[in-house]
């Protein structure tokens, strides 16, 4: 008997991080689905599903969801309790439901804590400017203090854990990784730096393939692969309409939670495409749904398949050791 309990628990020590992993990052995949039928869009079944299928397979999302490591899986973690927090949201659940579930996001990656205006936004049916003034004020203010009370549930939880660990409300876990800063992409200025934005910049929009001379030729950096080179259904980005009230708050939290992600000295190496660009990629795709809803068009279309296919073959390369810096 204790030997087979000791067998039992070699079992539990060694399940295959992929394995959970995958699962999380299929519900995840599931969640958007429904997240994009609750958008109030002209989105039919088939739309959601072919946006569904390149938000899986078609972004770097296919190869964090099945890597396993910690890392990778608080990516996974976050995606998914961000989609859950946006659809409780979209559904009129209570606020603080929508707060907690963010703020269990941010407690795997902390810059999605930031996606809070999108996620109160959503609460509130995307008001615009005028709609905003016109609120019942005191609705609003309770709507903001439940949703608040949810996010400070994690956020307490987290302070704690800082004094516990740390003696201070401050995460000290990175600094604390030996020689992290002595490594040559933090020496010149530290974690966190306004310097680092043009790095970060590059490996968002610019960073490509290495080439190779022998088949496949094309191969998989760990530096990363930027975001229209992985996902070149992104351009459609372009199309979207700023003044709609539900992208301009689609657009706005994006751009709150890239603050603390591209003046950060690592651009997420080892990774394929741009694996901090998940912090914010529900909503991206939020916005691409709005352009979507308008029709498709064939280009569109190939681009979505293409998509799929680059992330398909990186997956490949990467699974054959076809991948270097």
């Amino acid at each position: 008997r204790a030997r087979t309990l000791h067998q039992h628990g070699d079992v539990g020590r060694e399940f295959p991080a992929q394995t959970y992993s995958a699962l999380y990052g299929g519900l995840a995949v599931g969640l958007v689905y429904l997240v994009l039928g609750r958008l109030g869009l002209a989105l039919r079944v088939r739309d959601r599903l072919a946006l569904t299928a390149v938000f899986a397979f078609g972004t770097c999302f296919w190869f964090i969801a099945i890597g396993g490591s910690a890392w990778y899986f608080a990516h996974v973690a976050a995606v998914l309790l961000l989609a859950a927090s946006v659809l409780c949201a979209l559904t009129k659940q209570p606020a603080w439901i929508a707060g907690l579930l963010l703020g269990l996001a941010a407690l795997a990656r902390l810059p999605v804590g930031l996606a809070f205006p999108f996620v109160l936004a959503a609460q509130l049916g995307f008001p615009g400017l005028a709609a905003l003034r016109a609120v019942d004020r005191g609705a609003l203010v309770r709507a903001i203090v439940v949703f608040g009370l949810g996010l400070a549930v994690p956020a307490i939880v987290y302070i704690a854990f800082n004094l516990v660990r740390w003696g201070t409300v401050l995460d000290q876990s990175y600094v604390a990784i030996p020689g992290v800063l002595e490594d040559p992409i933090y020496a010149k200025h530290g974690i966190l730096s306004p310097w680092y934005i043009p790095r970060n910049v590059f490996a968002i929009l610019f960073r490509s393939w290495n080439y190779v001379d022998d088949a496949p030729w094309l191969q998989p950096s760990w530096w990363g692969l930027g975001i229209f080179l992985t996902t070149p259904l992104y351009l459609w980005l372009l199309k979207a309409r700023p003044r709609t009230p539900m992208v301009a708050w689609a657009l706005l939290a994006p751009a709150i939670v890239s603050i603390p992600i591209i003046t950060h000295g690592n651009v997420g190496i080892t990774q394929f495409g741009y694996r901090f660009s998940l912090d914010f990629q529900l909503l991206l795709f939020v916005i691409l749904a709005t352009v979507v809803a308008r029709g498709w068009t064939r280009l569109m279309a190939a681009a979505a398949v293409a998509a799929i296919i680059i992330c398909a073959y990186a997956v490949w390369a990467i699974s054959i050791e076809f991948v270097a810096f």
